[in-house]
């Protein structure tokens, strides 16, 4: 049995036993994501060269994930999974690898999963006092928006010892107390035994195996000497999450349609704070809008202080004041909206008798920006592009829809979908756009899901014709599976009304899935692909569109008329001089095939049916 068999198999085992096996629209775990921090190690050369790491540390993902610091072996990023993060980003712990690779075939299996492992400390220097106040604190929580772990799975620390064996020192089981909106902090002694030369700690899910199930998330993570069992709270302010900007309901538009627009149709800049201090602190915020072409900056809001101040500990929405002007654009570009925060955050520092000593690798400061991608190129989407979810149907034949609307008319000249499921390669689907969905569609044709290229998310699909739409229209593609084919769900911005799907011979508003599906519209203004009669030395075709009738001049020996679902249709025909005429009257619309058998050899083309 084959990789891809064994995965299928997998899927269909997880369907059963979480009750979705029949046809139907539903949610999948999460997708894992990997995002790598940037820059290099703030470390002292002479400790990154041994690649050892050095006290104080401390790492909040805000970054993304830090090669230099730690083994990420199958635990990945998300910046959208946790509920109430203490910080922006957070790694996710669960029971498949970072490929989405289940441990296990064997559907109850258990055992250790994911791990999260520090690289090596050489702690055998240490004073005593410093030996006796070495504490590890890291915030935890139970599953988030992904699958809350059962009471007998649990989330694990250890350390390793001066043998090298590894030792349990802390651990958590979930169950329904877990509550999965919050992030719990925890203080851990690290003691003597454990301060040699190459000390290390890990994270470690201890669950089911199977699958992307009974998931932890872990955050904000600090190692130091000089602290107690209270040594719980920072000299920091972080921003927690995205920004949330929509044009419209989209997260992006094209450049040549971004004029359409107004000011009121941009919202505006929302995003959160947590004050990880337990006194209150006075701070101001700033938001602006860059055009990354052009290095033009708009400024919304600038050094705007928080009224009221924000309390110790408090965690609080805000945004930015409504949008009077907005960028002017020439050209295809991305806007990046950059909030950042004012709040005096500096590096981590201790103070002796003689001076104060500041960290490098300790910078507070980073997490207070957070910088989001507007993209305005050639296409709509609703997603901010991070396929955090996948969802999908599980009907042969079966069909999936995203609504989109433009208030002039325009050419769809390619639709991209982010499948996340490599294992679905090579299966085929028909690619689809329908101007309303209780008609037939206006374009179909049979692809197969290609093999994505390194670091490429989405799947552009050419249509290859000119394909006029306008007002609302729908693009989406039809299965031939049974399976679930995975599709990107992002969840940062919630337009779920616009998603359709039809497993039983209707179709359906999807009502139970929140978030974007990853389904894009390519188009332009003028006609993306030059269209000639002239289809060779032998014959041409008129008109393309077609509303009635169909002529052809040339000379060929056999004619046949497909649909779009490959099936012969029969018409009614004209033959004149070496003219001959198809009548299309009745016929649905959409895109027709019409194969010739000429003295070249056959020859095809497709037209629409309007």
């Amino acid at each position: 049995m084959g990789a891809k068999t064994q995965k299928y198999g997998l899927l269909i085992l997880f369907l059963i036993f979480s009750g979705i096996a029949k046809a139907q629209f539903v949610q999948f775990a999460p997708v894992p994501q990997t995002k790598y921090k940037k820059n290099t190690s703030v470390y002292p050369v002479n400790a990154k060269v041994a690649n050892y790491l050095t006290l104080p540390f401390w790492d909040d993902f805000s970054q993304g994930m830090d090669t230099l610091s730690w083994d990420f072996e199958g635990s990945t990023f998300s910046s959208s999974i946790g509920n109430s993060a203490p910080s922006f980003g957070v790694i996710l712990l669960d029971g498949v690898d970072a490929d989405g690779t289940p441990y296990s075939r064997q559907v109850r299996d258990q055992g250790a999963g994911d791990y999260l492992t520090s690289k090596p400390f050489d702690l055998s220097g240490l004073s005593a006092s410093e030996s006796a106040s070495l504490y590890l604190s890291f915030f935890w929580q139970a599953g988030g928006k992904a699958e809350r772990p059962d009471e007998n799975d649990r989330l694990t620390v250890q350390f390793l010892n001066a043998s090298g064996q590894w030792e349990t020192v802390w651990d958590v089981n979930g169950g329904a107390d877990r509550d999965p909106e919050v992030f719990t902090q925890e203080i851990l002694q690290v003691g003597s035994s454990y301060q040699h030369e190459a000390f290390q700690f890990r994270f470690v899910n201890m669950g089911r195996l199977s699958g992307p199930f009974d998931s932890w998330l872990v955050d904000y993570i600090f190692l130091n000497t000089g602290r107690n069992e209270s040594s719980i709270y920072y000299l920091d302010r972080a921003l927690t999450q995205f920004n949330y900007f929509q044009i419209g309901s989209y997260a992006a538009v094209p450049a040549e349609l971004i004029g359409d627009y107004s000011s009121s149709d941009f919202s505006t800049v929302q995003n959160e704070f947590y004050n990880l201090e337990n006194r209150f602190r006075a701070m101001e915020y700033s938001i602006a809008v860059l055009d990354q072409t052009n290095g033009t900056s708009t400024s919304i809001n600038l050094n705007t202080p928080f009224n009221p101040v924000p309390n110790a500990l408090e965690r609080r929405v805000f945004e930015s004041r409504e949008i009077d002007e907005i960028p002017s654009i020439k050209t295809e570009t991305d806007l990046e909206v950059i909030t950042y925060l004012t709040t005096g955050d500096k590096n981590f520092y201790t103070v002796s008798a003689e001076d104060s000593t500041f960290y490098d690798q300790v910078d507070f400061k980073i997490n207070d920006t957070v910088r989001t991608q507007i993209p305005i190129r050639d296409y709509f989407a609703y997603d901010h592009g991070s396929a955090d979810y996948a969802a999908g149907i599980n009907q042969k034949a079966g069909r999936l829809a995203v609504k989109y609307e433009v208030d002039q008319e325009v050419f769809l000249k390619g639709i991209s979908i982010n499948f996340t499921n490599p294992n679905q390669v090579d299966l085929p689907i028909d690619i689809l756009v329908w101007q309303d969905l209780s008609k037939e569609p206006i374009f179909a044709r049979e692809e197969l899901i290609p093999l994505k290229e390194e670091g490429e998310d989405l799947l552009y699909f050419s249509l290859d014709t000119n394909l006029r739409v306008i007002g609302e229209f729908y693009i989406g593609f039809a299965q031939y599976s049974s399976d679930f084919i995975h599709v990107g769900l992002d969840k940062t911005n919630n337009q779920a009304d616009k998603i359709y799907y039809n497993v039983a011979g209707a179709w359906a508003q999807n009502e139970e899935v929140l978030g974007s599906l990853m389904i894009r519209p390519h188009v332009s203004i003028a006609a993306p692909f030059e269209q000639s009669e002239e289809t060779g030395s032998n014959f041409k075709y008129y008109p393309n569109p077609v509303e009635t009738q169909l002529t052809i001049e040339g000379e060929y020996s056999d004619l046949r008329v497909y649909d779009s679902f490959g099936r012969e249709i029969f018409l009614e025909r004209e033959a004149m001089d070496k003219r001959e005429f198809l009548n299309f009257i009745g016929q649905k619309s959409g895109i027709y095939v019409i194969n010739l058998i000429t003295k070249d050899g056959p020859q095809s083309f497709r037209i629409l049916v309007k």
